[in-house]
């Protein structure tokens, strides 16, 4: 392991790689802490269980490449397409895993499942808000259901996740990666011209 990581990022980071290469179901707590080089205990003292631990490499997985974004610039709900189309790279290949395999044990273990409703409640809540927000600076159109714009947009960016499955050739093609930031922009009603000045500004 790189020299510098604290004992909790070397968990997160052996535990990412083991869950996307063999799925939640084939990784023990032991095997994530010989590849973390601490002992299997050591690691109740950061996550409080391999559900626990599973769900903070969702969130690392996710946070890491919402760095790839870019500036801050512009609001939430003008970052929302960007965000999306960022799906579509080769490089976040790593979180596509992460995010399949997730809904993947989600179906056969009870603890994941409820974490991953509450982590998308999460994430649904926070767009919706976002989406509020844009509503009352005359953004976006006020008549429309904040959190049903938002469910919506969790959908198609869930879609996302599949692509190696659904369209592996698209994976890093410059006019798709276009296309679904262009898709989300229309999806939430934002007007062309902010769609294409958030494009630009990449």
């Amino acid at each position: 392991m790189p020299e510098g990581k604290s004992t909790r990022e070397r968990i997160l980071a052996a535990a990412e790689r083991l869950f996307a290469e063999s799925g939640y179901s084939n990784v023990s707590m032991p095997a994530i802490a010989k590849a973390s080089g601490i002992t299997a205990g050591a690691i109740y003292k950061h996550f409080e269980g391999k559900d626990d631990l599973f769900l903070h490499v969702v969130r690392h997985a996710a946070q890491s490449s919402a760095t790839a974004i870019g500036p801050d610039d512009g609001s939430a709900v003008t970052r929302l397409p960007r965000g999306a189309a960022l799906c579509t790279m080769p490089g976040l290949k790593l979180l596509r895993q992460i995010a399949i395999e997730m809904h993947y044990a989600a179906r056969r273990d009870a603890k994941v499942r409820r974490l991953l409703r509450r982590s998308l409640d999460m994430q649904i809540d926070g767009i919706a808000a976002d989406i509020a927000a844009a509503q009352k600076t005359g953004e976006l159109d006020h008549t429309l259901d904040p959190r049903l714009l938002a469910s919506s947009v969790m959908v198609f960016i869930v879609g996302l996740m599949d692509q190696e499955v659904v369209v592996p050739s698209l994976i890093g093609d410059a006019a798709w990666h276009d296309f679904v930031e262009g898709r989300v922009a229309a999806l939430l009603g934002l007007p062309p011209a902010v769609a294409r000045n958030a494009a630009l500004s990449r």
